[in-house]
């Protein structure tokens, strides 16, 4: 295995790293690969475009799914997210905020890490702690992808409707009437994409669908009928748009697992609401309350508490009433009560909040001959490990949609890009079958394709700018995850293994930092797609089975590929079929700063 013992972090990092680890109490966690890890990577091989000539001139094409080495090296930012459910997410940029408005909190528990500058607003003004890369960029490609979808349709309907052989094309009054009928063909299936293309509204009516009635069925019956009503909802609404929203499928599969899991019917009722409630907590609220301010500040009030209550004579259930009776725990409630999914019975909030003031009642009476002192800090640390080890954390599904695709399909330049699309795909079509001698069904599409994203031009430009501030990376995030060895060392490229981490970021055409536009050139006013393939494959831990788990892990390394397409022309053999991108493979090291399992967490 190729040694990374030269590279090394940033001094940024470490700056970072000595700020927030001036106290290691951190609050609770349940992944242990949980937490913020920036380093670098180190770019040391490309595959080569070019084709030169051997001694005998004759062309001599290298192998374009094999990167070489570079004379130099390229170095990059490299921003993980890891939450507490051990799900990875790449990043461009996250400040670290106190939340705390007195700004003296210097533990992770008074420390919130903010990815979208929206909820900046939220904390107390500070000089706050950004860390950014500069080569990352992604927009929410969804929403040109609403577009596409829409333009696409129109074509195809646009040219199905001209190409049939009885359509009068012969007079203008004739072509004007055709594209009136068109237009009226046209718009219906147009507008059921658009309408389709509305992911939010379609999970929240499946919700109502999948009711507390439909949870007491399948408590009593693991095999009750509504089950396969709720799966046909489920794939119906993953397959009737170009989103593809799996969550309500992912859904009906949770519940029915955990279910099955739990022989007592009652207790299963129970669990199989809290399940619904994490899928249907489209928010995060329970993972951002269970993190936040209210929360941790509950801890350490009630531990003193407890301290003073089991100093005093106090039993466990007279500890735990005392601490129920202060006012921070009954902020926790009634916080808790707020973040709860009240469709279903979501007790989630109050089980993690009784949950951790057990720990710290039996810990304070456990030690109530010590100094209160010693007490209150055993008893915090109680709580906090109960909050880290035995509070479960929800899975984030993949699909959900972002902030900005939601503001986008609900304006007013979405609503109408049906009719846009549909009017001038029908016109462009009719008018190149009239005026074009030599038509063809191609050419006839082309014509309306080309047609309808160019009515739709500014309303494209507005799609590529909605945003994504974080990307979720599908695998492990682990020591000895994926295959580290590099392609060049391989005898086939495809003798490499399974992959660490991947994910994909698309910059859309119409971006701002699309690499393509120039905002002075009048040439360059559009770009092309780009998309690069991700690919992050971790070495094995030297330190054993204890240390790959995560427990103790400050650094991790391995080996960093990306493919772009969209900058080049496509290589390989079968460029149609096949394509292959540009390639590039080097070393990557991570730095975890931070142990914060929740992203943007009050």
């Amino acid at each position: 295995m190729i040694s990374r013992q030269y590279l090394s972090t940033t001094a940024k990092a470490a700056a970072i790293v000595a700020v927030i680890t001036i106290v290691t109490n951190v609050s609770g966690q349940s992944s242990p690969m949980r937490g913020l890890w920036v380093g670098s990577v180190k770019l040391k091989a490309v595959n080569e475009v070019a084709v030169p000539l051997d001694a005998a001139n004759v062309p001599v094409a290298p192998n374009p799914s094999v990167p070489t080495p570079t004379y130099d090296t390229a170095e990059l930012r490299l921003i993980i997210h890891v939450n507490g459910a051990g799900q990875a997410c790449l990043i461009k940029d996250v400040a670290v905020l106190n939340r705390e408005a007195s700004g003296a909190g210097v533990v992770e528990a008074d420390m919130a890490l903010v990815t979208d500058p929206r909820l900046y607003p939220e904390f107390p003004p500070q000089p706050a702690m950004r860390i950014a890369s500069a080569t990352f960029d992604f927009g929410d490609a969804q929403t040109t992808s609403a577009l596409d979808a829409i333009t696409e349709e129109a074509a195809q309907q646009a040219t199905a409707f001209t190409m049939a052989i009885s359509l009068p094309l012969t007079t203008p009054t004739e072509r004007n009437t055709a594209i009136a009928a068109a237009v009226t063909s046209i718009t219906p299936s147009l507008h059921t994409i658009s309408a389709n293309a509305d992911v939010a509204l379609g999970f929240d009516s499946f919700l109502n669908s999948f009711d507390s009635a439909a949870l007491e069925a399948i408590a009593a019956d693991t095999n009750a009928t509504i089950l396969a009503t709720l799966r046909t909802a489920a794939e119906t609404l993953r397959d009737q748009s170009f989103f593809g929203d799996t969550r309500a499928l992912d859904m009906v599969q949770a519940v029915v697992r955990d279910a099955a899991a739990t022989l007592d019917s009652t207790e299963r009722l129970a669990i199989i609401n809290n399940t619904a409630s994490s899928a249907a907590d489209i928010e995060n609220e329970y993972q951002r309350f269970i993190a936040g301010n209210v929360f941790s500040d509950m801890i350490s009030a009630c531990a003193a508490t407890a301290a003073s209550s089991a100093s005093a004579g106090g039993t466990t259930v007279s500890i735990t009433a005392d601490m129920k009776a202060t006012q921070a725990a009954a902020g926790a409630y009634t916080a808790g009560l707020l973040a709860k999914v009240h469709r279903y019975d979501d007790t989630r909030s109050t089980d993690a909040i009784d949950a951790v003031l057990g720990a710290i009642a039996a810990s304070a009476f456990a030690n109530r001959a010590l100094p209160a002192s010693e007490i209150q800090r055993l008893a915090e640390e109680a709580g906090r490990t109960k909050l880290s080890e035995e509070v479960g954390r929800q899975v984030l599904p993949a699909t959900a949609p972002t902030l900005d695709y939601n503001d986008f399909i609900s304006s007013s330049a979405f609503q109408g890009a049906a009719q846009t699309a549909a009017q001038a795909a029908a016109d462009a079509a009719i008018r190149e079958r009239a005026g074009n001698k030599l038509y063809t069904q191609l050419s006839v599409y082309g014509a309306a394709k080309a047609a309808a994203a160019t009515a739709l031009r500014s309303t494209y430009v507005t799609a590529a700018r909605a945003k994504r501030t974080e990307l979720p990376l599908s695998g492990t995030f682990a020591p000895g995850s994926g295959d580290p060895r590099l392609t060049a060392t391989l005898a086939q490229p495809g003798d490499l293994g399974p992959a660490g981490l991947t994910g994909t970021v698309i910059l859309p055409a119409d971006h701002p930092t699309n690499p393509y536009r120039h905002r002075r050139h009048p040439d360059h006013t559009t770009g092309f797609d780009i998309r690069r393939e991700i690919r992050l494959d971790f070495d094995p831990a030297p330190g054993g089975a204890i240390e790959s788990a995560g427990y103790g892990v400050k650094s991790i390394t391995g080996t960093y590929r990306e493919e772009i397409f969209g900058l080049h022309k496509a290589l390989g053999p079968a460029p149609e079929t096949a394509p292959v991108g540009l390639k590039t493979e080097g070393f990557f090291e991570l730095t975890r700063i931070s142990e914060i399992d929740t992203l943007n967490a009050r």
